[in-house]
This record gives structure tokens, sequence and C-alpha cells, in this order.
């Protein structure tokens, strides 16, 4: 893929930031959104091609409206990357709906909203590439952590469906999954975090398996996924077994 016009949303801090500025360092015209115009104007500010678009992923409308500046604006929307999230530890066995809520309608309703309004405009520019960075924790269900894993669980369900729907349309589908990374989320984590890695380590894994490739799984660190893909072909009294094992004890 040669440098175009990337939209990240989730661009103001943590992976999508560090995605926004290698690609711009890289020769991309790059637009950011997210709900934090402080964080994007601080991101933009470091380059000339960044260009800062604040959206909040729960307005459907606002989302239209943004799909249709950015393609005014910059012509086209070459390459789309979903990377906001919502992530909170939670208690074993709280299943709270207003904790849910926010959580799905983020990560995986905000793909939702997107989804339309933006593949219209991928038809009318004759093609493009959907990426939606999912987790290696959407493998299996991760104890305390049924909310996060069960919409990443699903994103990439939903990607596996539009890879095969939207492939005639000419609109590549692509589903990133990395494993822990340093970022305001995982600073909310309480646990150990195997296989840690630093964010601009995981943003070239990103853009080089997007660019120098046509993939749809876009998955690292490598150990991360293989421990995590092994656990979930295991049979059943064995995965509980051992998933049992990850309960906070006391």
């Amino acid at each position: 893929m040669q440098p175009g016009v990337a939209w990240i949303i989730g661009g103001g801090s943590g992976i999508g930031a560090a995605v926004a500025r290698l690609l711009a360092k890289r020769g991309w015209t790059v637009a950011i959104s997210g709900r934090r115009a402080d964080k994007l104007d601080e991101v933009a500010s470091a380059h000339s091609t960044i260009r800062p678009y604040p959206l909040d992923v729960t307005d459907g409308e606002a989302i239209a409206a943004t799909v249709t500046r950015i393609a005014q604006e910059l012509g086209h929307i070459d390459l789309f990357i979903f990377g906001a999230a919502a992530w909170q530890p939670m208690d074993v066995g709280d299943y709270a709906f207003d904790k849910f809520a926010k959580i799905v309608d983020t990560n995986y309703l905000g793909v939702i909203r997107v989804a339309n309004p933006l593949l219209a405009q991928m038809d009318k520019q004759g093609g493009g590439h959907f990426a939606v960075i999912a987790s290696v924790a959407g493998y299996f269900g991760l104890p305390r952590s049924a909310a996060y894993s069960s919409t990443k669980a699903g994103l990439i369900n939903l990607l596996e469906t539009m890879r095969t729907e939207l492939a005639p349309r000419n609109i590549k589908v692509r589903m990133i999954a990395p494993g822990f990374v340093k970022s305001e989320l995982t600073d909310k984590n309480d646990f150990p975090m195997p296989f840690l890695m630093e964010t601009d380590d995981a943003a070239e894994r990103i853009v080089d398996g997007l660019t120098q490739s046509d993939r749809f799984e876009i998955a690292f660190p490598r150990r991360m996924v293989w421990l995590m893909k092994t656990i979930r072909w295991l049979p059943y009294p064995v995965f509980f077994w051992l998933t049992s094992k990850m309960l906070p004890k006391g």
C-alpha cells in the first residue's frame, strides 16, 4: 500500500497516536479522531500532515458528518483504523449492565456506527482498507474481563464476516490483535502482563502489517498469540481447569 490518506479513531493517545505519527513519518496524510480535543491537538502539533477531527464514537450522526468532512477536505480515505477502546478491570462474577453497556457501546457498536458511512465513501472512491484493533483477549473468555474480552471476540467474528462480504467491493478488511501494550488502558491493570510491549514497537508492527501485506490477521507478539490460541484449542474440561487458575486467590 502506497502512502495516501489514513483515518484513525483513537488517534489521540496510546497505540493510535503512535500509529498516526509513524504513518505521517512515512509520507501519509493522517486524520485522527477521539473525544479529547487537547490530546488530538498535541499529536497533530508534531506533524504538519496530521489533522485532528474530534469525535465521539457513540454519536452516529457525528460519525457520518466526520466521514463526509474528511473526504471533502482530504479527498479520500484509503486506510481506516478503529482503535477506540473502553476497558476496566471487573470483579469476578460482576456482570453489571452499566459497565457492560459502556464497553460494548464503544468497542463494538462504535465500529458498527462507522461501518456504513465509511464503506459508502470507500465505494465512491473504488475501495480501501478497513482495519480494526481487536485484541488477543478476544481469542477466549478471560476471567475478570468478561465485557472487554467478549467485545473483542465479537469484533473478530464481525471482521471475519466483513472480510468475505466486502472483498468483491475492493475493500480489504483487516483484524489487528495486539497483546499487552503500554497505554492508559493497561495502566489500569492490577495483574501481571506477560510479554508487555512498548507502544512504538506495537505501532511499527501494525503499520508494517497493514502497508506491506494484505493479510487479514495482524497479531503479535507471536509467543502471546500462540499461547492464547493453544489455550482456545484445548478440550473444554482442560480449558476450564486452566482458566480457573487465572482467578484471583483468596
